[in-house]
């Protein structure tokens, strides 16, 4: 089976459709005004067109260009596909990233399954403290999403034997879409990726990772006369040579370079410079882009500032809320009080609490949060006795649960505790591979939501949508089986490496009386079984 013929294939197609569905965006209207709703209320159609266009000839509508303000003022042009062309960038998206996924570097966070800012985070304090890498070199791209060169991606694109000229050409029908700017000019795309793309993640990453691998040639990747068994002995010994030590951490476009001493960091800025103009025909903001020493000033990632602080004779990262994060804390929450003077219902409060603790899971990686939030906080409980009154000693039980052993002020609405932002300790990002383990909500039992498209999304992209057996792509949703080494029943858990991931002809075999019989006769079965009788 072909790609395209996987791509429009009708259980990706309706995978596409409701993962597109869980998404905030997909209530966002394009240049023709439809949701998410109208695509739902002609789902058959919907396949059946997407089916016969990506066969034949595909036409993407026009890209609805929107300003979304920034934090410090500026604005980010957003570009918004129209919700079928959306489906359509799903249905592509979701059989080229498990391929894609198997190429990218593993110092690349953003937009990747398993990955997160909090790993990036952990691996930043993991080179300023174990690694004494503490010169920065912060790089902006200008315009990034704006600017990706067309040309160049389609040769990255190419690099990839398995990427067809009919997908090619749809992603170059794609990348040269009419963009219907604010005051309603319409302009050719002649370069860039619309930002509010479903597909736009996925291509960025495919642009930065020759950055990525090129970077890691230059120290980690260093080929050696002698073979070492594991990265800190090679690191040793590469630092007794006149190389240039440098490791990248990026999430999506932002990215830093962290050397051991200025003279690297100097070096390495003039390269990035030069392989970011010539190889990806990408400029940076000269303005923003700078060489920070780590042991004098802050380096700023992911609404986090941290520097290199001596400890007990020893370097360590101390990190605090960025000062553009911490204004768009206090304007959101005050938006939010408003709100519940304007409006006091139980529904406000909840919403106001959902927005405080998604707050506090984020930025409580930053080592000095309590402090910040206790900055903020003080502010806020202003804003709460000028609008809402005095405070109140009575707690909800949801309250009692998530904020024990605090004892802050409070205010009650509807029967509703408000959260309170100041209640937040710091809590240790970990860096850890996507495939240690899989996280399942609610501690819900795979087999009893095997059927919900969301997570089987996750676990397929997870193992790149590869049979642990016959090591083929599994294409459709029906063709796919989750299968335990070891029994839940007989003490078997839900990590990754208890699972395997099968086609779903093995579940028939596995299930059957006479599977001696297959395992005599294919290969693949024996190998199933071979596999399994280790664990007996």
């Amino acid at each position: 089976m072909s790609l395209i013929d996987k791509i429009v294939d009708e259980s990706n197609i309706r995978e596409a459709i409701y993962s597109l569905k869980s998404n905030k965006g997909s209530k966002t209207p394009g240049v023709n005004g439809e949701t998410i709703k109208d695509i739902l209320n002609n789902e058959d159609e919907i396949v059946k067109r997407i089916k016969y266009e990506l066969k034949g000839k595909y036409i993407p509508g026009k890209v609805k260009r929107v300003e979304i303000p920034k934090r410090d003022g500026g604005v980010r042009p957003l570009g918004i596909p129209e919700i079928y062309d959306r489906v359509v960038q799903m249905c592509i998206k979701q059989i080229l990233e498990p391929i894609f996924e198997k190429e990218f570097y593993q110092n690349s966070f953003g937009f990747r399954v398993g990955h997160s800012t909090e790993h990036a985070i952990a691996l930043c304090y993991h080179m300023v403290n174990m690694s004494k890498l503490h010169f920065v070199v912060d790089i902006d791209i200008k315009g990034f999403f704006d600017n990706i060169n067309h040309k160049k991606l389609i040769k990255q694109l190419q690099r990839f034997k398995l990427i067809d000229n009919k997908i090619l050409s749809i992603i170059k029908c794609m990348l040269k879409v009419e963009t219907v700017l604010p005051n309603k000019e319409i302009i050719l795309s002649e370069k860039g990726t619309p930002q509010g793309g479903v597909l736009s993640p996925l291509l960025s990453n495919i642009v930065l990772n020759e950055l990525d691998w090129w970077i890691h040639s230059q120290w980690s990747g260093i080929k050696t006369k002698r073979e070492y068994f594991n990265a800190s002995t090679k690191s040793r010994a590469l630092k007794e040579t006149n190389l240039t030590e440098v490791k990248i951490v990026r999430y999506a476009d932002d990215f830093k370079l962290f050397c051991r001493d200025r003279a690297s960091a100097e070096k390495m800025f003039k390269l990035v410079k030069i392989f970011l103009k010539d190889r990806l025909k990408l400029d940076i903001s000269e303005k923003k882009s700078k060489i920070v020493n780590l042991r004098k000033g802050y380096s700023y990632f992911l609404g986090i500032k941290f520097k290199a602080i001596k400890n007990r004779g020893k370097y360590t990262a101390r990190s605090f809320v960025s000062e553009i994060a911490t204004k768009g804390i206090q304007k959101m929450t005050k938006e939010q009080i408003k709100e519940i003077q304007k409006r006091p219902t139980a529904q406000a409060v909840l919403l106001f609490n959902s927005k405080i603790r998604g707050v506090q899971d984020y930025y409580r990686m930053a080592t000095m949060v309590s402090i910040d939030f206790s900055k903020i906080g003080y502010i806020i409980n202003k804003s709460l006795i000028n609008r809402l009154g005095k405070p109140s000693n009575k707690r909800d039980k949801k309250y009692k649960l998530r904020y024990k052993g605090y004892n802050h002020q409070v205010w009650n609405v509807a029967d509703v505790t408000l959260f309170t932002l100041q209640a937040c300790k710091f809590k240790i990002p970990k860096l850890f591979s996507a495939k240690n383990k899989v996280m399942i909500e609610d501690k819900v039992e795979l087999d009893s939501v095997a059927d919900d498209l969301q997570l089987r999304s996750k676990l397929r992209h997870m193992r790149n949508s590869i049979c642990d057996i016959t090591g083929e792509y599994i294409g459709g949703r029906d063709d796919f089986y989750v299968h335990w080494i070891i029994p839940k029943e007989h003490g078997g858990t839900d990590n990754i490496e208890n699972l395997m991931i099968l086609h779903s002809s093995f579940k028939t075999i596995l299930n059957s009386e006479n599977k001696e019989d297959y395992y005599k006769d294919n290969e693949n079965y024996q190998k199933l079984l071979e596999t399994l009788s280790k664990y007996k």
